[in-house]
């Protein structure tokens, strides 16, 4: 009777999971000198995904090493006239749920349509140096799916300013005038 019992569970379990398959899998990551990370794909709607994202810190002019390579995920289908979207774009916060605006600062971005056999794959790698502290998101999506939602993988790029950039805004504003180590348009007016 127990293995009855058993046998019955097991196999009323096995027939409640869906039979699914995601179209697009994607390996995004991120590498600084200071940090590395990965992330996998995620999806929308909503357009900032059901997972966390993953935080690299780096400093202002490090080389930031990013790679992705997205897959299709389907053993049988083509997936036709996929739009591949990579970006890295200055957001407000890490974690924020709003999408930055491309039409502002924007590090790098590519786009291109192909058609994905099964098993088909694309990527990029490239190194890129921020120039300006602040934080970044960097993602790699799909568009025009033909599907009821999209895939994408994301990181938050925390930039910091450079050690030296600190130690000489601090020598600045805690400097007496008269001996100063820079040239002497550097100082505020009241202080020459």
């Amino acid at each position: 009777m127990k293995r009855a019992i058993a046998l019955m569970t097991a196999s009323v379990g096995l027939t409640a999971l869906p039979a699914h398959a995601e179209h697009a899998k994607i390996n995004l990551q991120v590498a600084s000198p200071r940090d590395q990370q990965a992330s996998f794909a995620d999806q929308t709607p909503p357009d900032w995904g059901k997972n966390p994202r993953p935080v690299v810190r780096a400093r202002v002019g490090d080389p930031i090493r990013v790679e992705w390579v997205l897959t299709n995920g389907y053993p049988h289908k083509t997936l036709e006239d996929v739009v591949v979207h990579f970006f890295i774009a200055r957001q407000e916060k890490a974690g924020q749920k709003e999408l930055p605006d491309l039409r502002g600062d924007v590090v790098l971005e590519s786009a291109f349509e192909m058609d994905f056999k099964p098993g088909g794959k694309a990527g990029q790698r490239d190194t890129v140096r921020v120039d300006a502290p602040g934080i970044y998101l960097v993602r790699v999506e799909t568009r025009q799916t033909q599907s009821d939602h999209e895939h994408f993988a994301a990181i938050d790029l925390v930039v910091e300013a450079k050690e030296r950039e600190h130690l000489r805004t601090d020598c600045r504003a805690n400097h007496l005038p008269g001996v100063w180590p820079w040239p002497s348009s550097d100082l505020p007016g009241s202080w020459r």
